[in-house]
């Protein structure tokens, strides 16, 4: 199950979860191999896409600024004439601004959310499915039951595209968290086929459309000068996680699968009341 899920994020988790469902010694070097062609194209179009005007104009290059402002009116249809354009060179902050007084509430809480998504998903995405294969449940590592996981995932990210919009970034967000909790704890109902298969199903629907919502979320709630430094961090708490749920997970699937599945819907659980407390919602809101 973790390959197909975790093959567009992480590699290692590509490995673990696809190697036991497609036969031959080779298919983990096929299986990174292909995930690494998406990075490649990132490379090559980088070359293509244009500097932000917003830091075009903060580095003192109005003029490149201005171009790529021409540019894009030009490419949305637009007979505009972008007029020049003064510097603004405004006062770079450090990272450490993110925990300013303004900030604090919002980093620690968002911040939170990203560590505890990050250990529940790692839990069940990679440790999960090596406790149910040796409890008899092999088919979850298995080609075709990746590949329905995967498809499962289209309509999670569909659903939090709409709902992030429609009914706002938090609800969203709060709402996907308490499915995933939901959905972990339907595991603990029984050892059968049909429980297995609707609970891996709803958690693959659930929790990637979470981080569809985090991810819509996140970079909103910052000020243009500090947003890709919020976003950054984010990310390293959501690495941390990851680094942390080999030694906190795997021990409890192993001795205790009850109280993992308890653990890992608590910490979902604890995202979405991180979420519920920040204080800002982003929805139709003009950002700076």
């Amino acid at each position: 199950m973790a390959g197909v899920i975790l093959g567009a994020r992480y590699g290692r988790a590509c490995v673990v979860g696809v190697c036991g469902g497609i036969a031959g010694g080779e298919a983990w070097r096929t299986i990174l191999f292909v995930s690494s062609i998406p990075a490649l194209i990132g490379i090559l179009v980088r070359f293509y896409v244009p500097e932000s005007p917003f830091y075009l104009n903060k580095q003192g290059r109005s003029d490149e600024a201005r171009a790529v402002l021409q540019r894009m009116a030009r490419e949305n249809g637009s007979s505009a004439v972008i007029g020049p354009l003064e510097p603004d060179h405004r006062e770079k902050k450090s990272i450490f601004a993110l925990f300013s007084p303004a900030l604090r509430r919002r980093s620690a809480l968002l911040f939170g959310a990203w560590f505890t998504i990050s250990l529940s998903y790692y839990g069940v995405f990679v440790y999960l499915p090596v406790r149910l294969s040796s409890e008899g449940f092999g088919f979850v590592r298995g080609q075709l039951f990746l590949v329905a996981v995967a498809l499962v995932q289209l309509p999670g990210y569909a659903l939090a595209a709409y709902g992030v919009e429609k009914w706002g970034r938090k609800p969203t967000l709060i709402g996907f968290l308490l499915l995933s909790a939901a959905g972990c704890l339907v595991y603990s109902l029984g050892q059968t086929s049909l429980i297995v298969v609707g609970a891996t199903l709803l958690m693959s629907f659930a929790l990637l459309g979470t981080w569809a919502g985090v991810y819509a979320f996140t970079p909103e709630v910052y000020p243009t000068t500090l947003r890709a430094s919020g976003m950054g961090t984010a990310g390293a708490m959501a690495r941390l996680g990851g680094l942390l749920a080999p030694s906190l997970v795997a021990p409890m699937m192993t001795t205790d699968f009850t109280l993992a599945l308890l653990v890992l819907s608590g910490f979902l659980v604890a995202a979405a009341a991180c979420v519920s407390f920040i204080d800002v919602e982003t929805r139709n809101m003009a950002l700076e």
